[in-house]
């Protein structure tokens, strides 16, 4: 029966779990930070192959390794191409098998280009700055693609595996030329770029899902730091204002409106002792809950300078208070006797038979020259004249 707190407080009132992060949205989002950097590292890639163009003149293989480029500059359009679509279905929250898997193969063809680009100047190694400089060129062209893209670890490994696939070969079938050193950092280089960046990847993954998580924490506490200030103003059982917070609200009412008319109505449910004798507590609960809405339902906001439950508040036991700005005493009375009317007709199948209920209201004018207590003080005292005049009444103050 209770009105604690707003639904969507109770909607997130759930513990606090860190182990329920979906493995789709972290990979979804490292997906992301790859596809973002996508255009600046083909860029990069573009302008290495093309020096290696360049350093290739004057060995003989020229036409070869710009054809290779040529290949190399095509590959990087298609996968520029799949990465908008990529990222395209990603922000649609579409789901995808295709896309990401061609992008993966892409990834590794690009590598495999990249080792063909050795092919023009391997049997010249050793001979020259130019073939030593390509073949430096590739190595590092290789690792930092592949350190680019750590966040997917199946994307570094496809442009590594390419890059072995092709390269291998060739240190291997020049091998009388190119002696053991080229062989050896073939061998090496590539699980060993496998190793680093899967470790790499695990670190960019644990730091995500840190980032998540402390995410999520800012979000519980500040749902928390929420709910907290309401039930700090709110009653907890009917869910209007309680009356330390009614108190500041129309310290702040009558700040902005000094010299407002502002209407106090004090409701006093009568012979509310022997419903909780009669009935039981959880009775009277559901009457003072049941009466909080008929409240909240009544008194309109254009009766307001605020929502109504901002200026509406339990008293304390039976008592509720309301509190109408720019409203004469006049409409005050009639806003007064639609809920005398609303709460002595209401019932509810739950309730118990000969349940019933009433009350008594007592009507005054907060003058702005006078202290608060003062105003309510002289609407309780025609409340009270109410109840002494047979109940169920409306009276003003004097």
């Amino acid at each position: 029966m209770k009105m604690t707190a707003p639904a969507e407080f109770k909607e997130k009132a759930n513990p606090l779990n860190f182990d329920d992060i979906d493995e789709s949205v972290i990979h979804g989002i490292l997906l992301r930070r790859v596809l973002s950097i996508g255009t600046s590292s083909q860029m990069a890639m573009l302008i290495a192959a093309a020096l290696m163009g360049f350093g290739v003149m004057g060995i003989g293989n020229e036409k070869l390794m710009w054809a290779l480029i040529a290949v190399q500059v095509a590959v990087q359009v298609v996968v520029a191409m799949v990465n908008k679509m990529v990222q395209q279905k990603l922000d649609a929250h579409q789901p995808d098998h295709i896309l990401v898997p061609t992008f993966v193969f892409l990834k590794g063809l690009t590598g495999a280009v990249w080792g063909l680009m050795m092919l023009p100047v391997v049997a010249n190694l050793g001979t020259g700055l130019g073939p030593l400089l390509i073949f430096i060129t590739l190595i590092v062209t290789i690792t930092i693609s592949a350190m680019l893209t750590t966040a997917v670890w199946s994307i570094s490994v496809a442009a590594v595996t390419g890059f072995f696939v092709t390269l291998f070969p060739q240190t291997l079938y020049f091998y009388d030329v190119l002696g053991p050193v080229p062989l050896v950092v073939t061998l090496v280089l590539s699980p060993t770029l496998i190793w680093i960046t899967k470790e790499q990847s695990k670190q960019v993954r644990s730091a995500l899902v840190n980032e998540l998580q402390n995410e999520r924490l800012a979000l519980h506490l500040e749902d928390a730091l929420q709910q907290s200030d309401y039930l700090a103003r709110h009653d907890s059982l009917t869910g209007l204002l309680n009356r330390r917070a009614f108190q500041l609200k129309l310290s702040d009412l009558r700040q902005e409106q000094p010299e407002a008319e502002i209407s106090l109505i004090l409701v006093d449910l009568d012979h509310f002792k022997s419903i909780n004798d009669n009935f039981g507590h959880e009775s009277g609960d559901a009457v003072l809950v049941s009466t909080a809405e008929i409240i909240d339902s009544v008194t309109r906001p254009d009766d307001l300078s605020a929502r109504c439950d901002e200026a509406t508040a339990r008293w304390g036991g039976e008592e509720f208070i309301i509190a109408l700005v720019g409203c004469p005493i006049e409409a005050a009375a009639s806003v007064s006797e639609r809920l005398r009317v609303r709460i002595a007709a209401q019932a509810d199948p739950n309730w118990a038979d000969g349940l019933s209920v009433t009350g008594s209201f007592g009507i005054a004018i907060w003058n702005h020259q006078e202290d608060l207590a003062d105003g309510i003080a002289r609407a309780d005292k025609a409340m009270y004249r109410a109840k002494i005049s047979g109940r169920n009444q409306v009276e003003l103050a004097a």
